[in-house]
Parts: C-alpha cells; structure tokens; sequence
C-alpha cells in the first residue's frame, strides 16, 4: 500500500511540474502578443488551447488513471481537492500579471449551461466559449464518469473537502446525512424546469439568486457569500449538496453518466456484500452501484467506495 501511495505522489508531482512551466509559457506568449499590440481574437480553438481547459484536461486524465490503478487515499484525495480549488477558483483572481491568465473560472459551469438562453431570448449571438465549456465538459465525462465535476470543479472540490476529514466514527455516524436521490434529483430537475419560462419571460436566470460560483468572482457580493456560506455548512452534512440539489451542468453530466466509457463497477464474484463501501462512505451512488442498476445517482469519481472495499471488488474501469 505504502508503495501504492509513493508511486501516486509522483505522478502528482510531476503533473504540478508540467502545469507550472505551461502557465509560465502562457505568461510569456501573451505578454509578447500585448507588447505587439495585438487583439486577440477568442474562437473555438483559442478557448481550447486556455491553459484552464487543458490544465483541467490533465486533472480529469491523472485522476482517471489514479481511479483505475486503486491510488486514491484519503491524504491523496484531500490534497487534490485542495490543489483543484486554488488552481481553478483562486489562481485566475491572484493579482500576478500574465501567469494566471486563461485561469479564470469566466464562464462558469453553471453559466456555461444557462446563459446560452439568455443570449437567446435576447437576440444575441452566444459567445462561441459557452459552447466550447459545455463540450469539453461533456467529452470528460463521457470518457469518465464525471471527471470534471469529481477532479477539476473548484465548487465541487470546496464542497467534498469537509466530507474528506476524518472524523471519530459516533460523530460521522450523527452529522452525515445520505440524501435520497429521487428527492434531489426531482429538486435538481424541477429547478432548470422554473429556470426556463423565467428567462424566457423576464430574462433572468433563478440561478443567479443561490449561485454559489458567483463568489469566485471575488467581489464579496451578498448572494454570492450566503449561497457559498450556505453550501459549505450543508457539506458538512451532506455529500456534495449543490452539485445533487441544484447545478445545471450536475444535472447534465449525470445524463452524460450513463453513457460513460469508464466508470465504477463491481466484481459480482468478488464483492460477499460486507458493505464496508456503505459504512464509511457518504455518497448516494454506493448502494445502486452495488447493486449494478443501470440509472444511478451522480458518482463523483472520489475513489472514497474503491479504497473502503477489502476484497477490491469496486473498480474504475
């Protein structure tokens, strides 16, 4: 085991090595274009090669391969979460010229998914970055269940660091609470239902009145510190709770869940149903996964069930 988690930090290391020199070389490039005087002009391709969409691509790609070899500690998992706030929610605000440029969290995910249709109701063109968000988003997940909620998110991260720390046993078992998913998922869905004859009558967005992503724009709004303030007392309590109760784009990697190429499964042989996974993990998707329904709650991808298992029947494959 020891060797196992050796071997992780290393890899660890040497992503955080190769996206240090990435964004010093994007500081560079840009601050020569500006020196030039030069516009730049944000097609499809731009808003790939962001240092935000590959770097994050790095993330989903290094958790994958985690996730199948089994390296996923607590300590790994708690250090990453950590790593994945900063990067993509503080990192793009830090006053640090052209080193932190192209990490801004603009548009967010929920943006990404609900201002294409103010836009729309507007009149005007969407910005050609929405579509390029939603996709590489929906092409992370497709290639592994929930990648980018699970290991790029900075909200998502925020929320499951209190769900990370450990805590003696009687105290988990009285503040943890395990939503039922018909009843979140039913809040989850009914919510972007309102969202859309609002913004298409008054257009507004209902998001943007409990948006916990508004704080990453750092400027200390009243809605955006009440909805995070509120998010992060809930996750205390429960798993993740914006991302299960009201994201849009939750919503719409959950849909993107069930054609995932790679996600948790279980040896049938392996598993005697000791339900060790159940006892000392949080999340809703546990007990369906075990029971290898085909529709199942959001599996954010935190390995927490995988290393919980003692006959590592739970696999990421």
């Amino acid at each position: 085991m020891d060797s196992k988690r050796s071997s992780a930090w290393k890899v660890v290391w040497k992503v955080a090595v190769v996206i240090a020199w990435w964004l010093l070389f994007a500081a560079i490039v840009w601050a020569e274009e500006e020196a030039g005087g030069e516009q730049r002009k944000f097609g499809f391709i731009d808003v790939l090669l962001l240092p935000k969409i590959w770097i994050g691509a790095i993330f989903c790609a290094v958790g994958l391969v985690l996730l199948m070899r089994a390296k996923v500690s607590r300590n790994l998992r708690l250090v990453w979460l950590a790593v994945a706030f900063v990067a993509f929610g503080v990192l793009g605000a830090l006053p640090v010229e052209g080193l932190a440029r192209g990490m801004g969290l603009h548009p967010s995910p929920v943006c990404a998914i609900t201002r294409p249709f103010q836009f729309v109701n507007a009149g005007r063109p969407i910005p050609v970055a929405f579509f390029t968000i939603v996709g590489v988003i929906s092409v992370l997940s497709i290639a592994g269940n929930k990648l980018f909620c699970g290991w790029v998110c900075p909200l998502g991260a925020i929320q499951e660091i209190p769900q990370r720390i450990k805590l003696p046993k009687k105290v988990r078992e009285k503040i943890r609470i395990t939503l039922p998913f018909k009843v979140t998922n039913t809040i989850r869905v009914l919510i972007f239902i309102a969202f859309l004859p609002v913004v298409f009558t008054v257009g507004r967005s209902i998001y943007d009145y409990f948006n916990p992503f508004e704080f990453f724009h750092w400027k200390f709004g009243t809605v955006a510190v009440v909805s995070l303030a509120v998010t992060l007392v809930a996750s205390v309590f429960v798993f993740r709770p914006f991302c299960y109760l009201a994201c849009p784009i939750g919503l719409w990697t959950w849909v993107l869940e069930h054609f995932s190429l790679v996600k948790i499964r279980v040896d049938k042989e392996g598993c005697d149903m000791c339900e060790a996974c159940l006892k000392l993990t949080n999340c809703p998707s546990v007990a369906p996964a075990l029971e290898d329904k085909k529709s199942r709650p959001d599996c954010h991808a935190c390995g927490q069930c995988i290393t919980a298992c003692p006959k590592n029947a739970l696999r990421f494959r």
